[in-house]
């Protein structure tokens, strides 16, 4: 499943503390959240063509921006390298972000994945 390598894929960045969706909340920082965020399929006149692709939102959480950036960049690379498991499309960076209550700067990426 596209799940499952998305997941082997980004597990080494963050000394490991990569979840999906949801961080738990004593998650310590930096760390990564992402989120399967839509799916599609090729479709012709004659039916499905065969092909499929995914989109997924990446979001790299630190204690300071420059931080966060260091850990997109590093997700970046470890997403956008074309494997047997998939390759990406098409990827674009979404707005920054800081949340108050965790004190956490927020650098996301969302990603068309090809399996």
């Amino acid at each position: 499943m596209l799940e499952v390598a998305i997941a082997a894929r980004l597990s080494s960045l963050a000394n490991g503390h990569v979840y999906p969706q949801i961080a738990p909340p004593d998650a310590p920082a930096p760390r990564i959240t992402w989120t399967l965020v839509s799916g599609g399929v090729g479709w012709t006149l004659a039916g499905w063509d065969g092909s499929t692709d995914a989109q997924v939102q990446i979001d790299s959480w630190a204690l300071s921006q420059r931080e966060a950036i260091v850990l997109a960049v590093q997700a970046f690379n470890a997403i956008s390298t074309s494997g047997a498991d998939f390759s990406v499309s098409d990827a674009g960076r979404l707005p920054d972000d800081y949340e108050p209550d965790t004190r956490l700067f927020r650098v996301s990426w969302e990603y068309t994945l090809q399996p």
